[in-house]
């Protein structure tokens, strides 16, 4: 018999995974994201502007459904000069640094090569 988490269960477990602080990192290397994946298996961006995006919590919108689905507001990294190539974004757990997700840019990868260019990434996590 399968497992079957119910619509109310997957808001819930939502809850508890999104509940702790979260810091949404990008990364620089070219790779594709993996389950054998380590916060270490990142090259997180530095220099030009850079920094990583604390997710708070109550700025989540949980939607029960199927699927159900958490969407945080719209992160957008602006950067002060060329940084390179960044090919997509991780997530961590901000007391312990456990990497929780990660994706790769749709159009990986993006070039950072200018004063005011910009990474726009919102966050969205769902279970079904």
């Amino acid at each position: 018999m399968a497992l079957v988490v119910p619509n109310v269960g997957e808001e819930v477990m939502l809850e508890l995974i999104l509940a702790p602080n979260l810091t949404l990192k990008l990364y620089t290397n070219n790779i594709t994201p993996g389950e054998t994946d380590t916060d270490l298996t990142y090259n997180e961006a530095s220099g030009s502007g850079y920094l990583a995006k604390a997710l708070v919590f109550g700025d989540w919108t949980i939607t029960p459904g199927a699927p159900s689905e958490a969407v945080a507001p719209q992160q957008i990294f602006t950067f002060s000069g060329a940084l390179g190539a960044v090919y997509g974004y991780f997530v961590i757990r901000a007391s312990d640094g456990v990497l929780l997700w990660a994706e790769r840019l749709t159009t990986a990868p993006f070039t950072v090569a200018n004063s005011g260019d910009q990474i726009k990434i919102t966050p969205r996590f769902s279970l079904d």
